[in-house]
């Protein structure tokens, strides 16, 4: 008897790459695919399973700052021993209801992400979950399911998606929080309330147990209130993962090598293109930054980097692509992916659509159609364009020992400014080049001439694995401030 949903499906393939089939081919595939479907229903799903947090409860801090308060106790010693840290809502916490910032997602994972576990091994006391905007894709925390994040450290928005990680931090409400980043989702937070952001370089932090937004940009990195404090967890959660496959192969920095180096003799190249393309009082800010940098003892000179205004739009169209592919695939990216999960794989197969937020659907829907009318051809001119300018950050590299730039064009707006696609790509216009290239870049808080009301970040950014001179550059910058 033959299986009429394999039967329509085998149509539906040959359509799809225009083929046309005889009636012995149908009958051949479709038994092929019932045998081969048989074979797989046999397969167990491998689920990893960790101890549940503690004390798991919804949190009303006056920031809105967490999701979910909980207790889970970490090492005895360690690197991190006696910090209490929290972890984004995209980032699995066993026993947490993880949402990704949506009404529309119910899933409490049974295991922890890699990450989550490294803190735990690293000394860690795990403390909570942070808000987030919805599935990561917006740079305000407006578009959060459980409501707006509030800055404390300045009238505009906190930044995104990272919203809540940025905001616990400034609040003094956590000793540092973990934030993910795709187009600038750690580092626009820092910059916009004030403390530091650190991204690493792409593959070097697993993300096993991480909600993808765009797997060819994902991030996972710290905020903290200083630079030892980001360097000491980016170090302890950094290094290949065996469940992370992307991972395989990566050597390990070790940003805390940076905490006591001496700067002078670097050479930091301070990029034109986002001076130019700076509010007047940001662009300020960065070169008494780089004034303070020569002090020091660095050089610092002017760096151009072509092309680099149209890489944010680049950075969207990519992630574009690869969101609405993850969600067509129930989260997972096939291929060497970032590790599988099935409970995580029948949380997103199940999501509510219905309860999806206005953001999020119309980046569904305009994702997928713009996908089907230009048969991907977007995305691969994306991918090229990428590869070029990867190539110009590291020809300017080998030239200079890091490039210094404002990690936003702008300090935080205020709230409902962010309205168009031109106003969200000109937030990421400095950080989401760099999710391209996938350069280790951190965030260093500086003051604007309106005081310390009024925060945005020195962005400083390092050759692959070459954390430890971004982590020095950010140190003598605390120093001088």
């Amino acid at each position: 008897m033959v299986n009429n949903s394999i039967s329509e499906a085998i149509e539906a393939a040959a359509t799809t790459y225009g083929l046309s089939l005889s009636e012995a081919e149908r009958e051949g595939y479709t038994a092929e695919a019932e045998a081969t479907a048989a074979l797989l229903g046999d397969l167990e799903p491998t689920t990893t399973r960790s101890g549940p947090a503690a004390n798991v409860g919804e949190d009303d801090d006056e920031y809105n700052a967490f999701l979910y308060r909980c207790e889970l106790s970490g090492a005895e010693s360690g690197p991190l021993a006696g910090t209490e840290i929290a972890v984004k809502d995209n980032i699995a916490v066993a026993g947490v209801p993880m949402t990704c910032g949506s009404d529309a997602l119910a899933f409490e994972p049974e295991y922890h992400a890699a990450v989550t576990e490294r803190l735990l091994d690293a000394g860690a006391d795990l403390v909570g979950t942070t808000n987030m905007d919805e599935f990561a894709y917006f740079t305000t925390s407006e578009t959060c399911a459980h409501g707006p994040v509030e800055n404390p450290s300045a009238e505009g928005v906190p930044g995104g998606s990272s919203s809540g990680s940025g905001a616990a931090v400034a609040a003094g409400l956590v000793d540092a929080a973990l934030g993910t980043d795709t187009g600038g989702s750690v580092r626009i937070p820092a910059s916009f309330c004030g403390v530091v952001g650190f991204k690493p370089t792409f593959r070097t932090v697993p993300r096993f147990g991480f909600a993808d937004l765009a797997t060819s940009l994902d991030h996972i990195g710290p905020l903290a209130p200083d630079v030892e404090t980001a360097a000491t967890v980016l170090e302890a959660i950094n290094g290949p993962d065996r469940r992370d496959p992307s991972t395989a192969g990566m050597r390990e920095p070790t940003p805390t090598d940076g905490l006591d180096r001496d700067i002078d003799g670097l050479t930091v190249g301070l990029v034109t293109e986002a001076q130019d393309g700076a509010d007047g009082d940001v662009a300020a800010a960065v070169d008494r930054a780089a004034d303070r940098l020569a002090a020091a003892g660095a050089t610092v000179e002017p760096a151009s980097l072509p092309d680099f205004e149209t890489q944010s739009l680049v950075n969207a169209a990519v992630t574009a692509t690869e969101f609405t592919t993850l969600v067509a695939q129930a989260g997972q990216d096939y291929g060497v992916g970032t590790g599988y999960s099935e409970p995580w794989r029948e949380a997103v197969a199940s999501m509510d659509a219905d309860e999806l937020g206005e953001n999020v659907r119309a980046r569904l829907v305009l994702g997928r159609a713009l996908t089907a009318v230009d048969n991907d051809e977007g995305y691969v001119a994306a991918q090229n364009v990428r590869r070029e300018f990867e190539g110009v950050v590291d020809d300017r590299l080998t030239d200079c020992d890091a490039l210094a730039l404002p990690t936003t064009p702008m300090s935080a707006p205020d709230y409902g400014e962010i309205s168009e696609d031109a106003d969200l790509l000109r937030t990421i216009a400095n950080t989401g080049p760099f999710n391209l290239t996938g350069h280790p870049a951190l965030s260093v808080p500086v003051a604007t001439e309106r005081g310390d009301g009024d925060p945005v970040g020195c962005q400083l950014v390092t050759d692959w694995y070459d954390e430890a001179t971004a982590v020095a550059l950010g140190r003598a910058l605390e120093a001088a401030e």
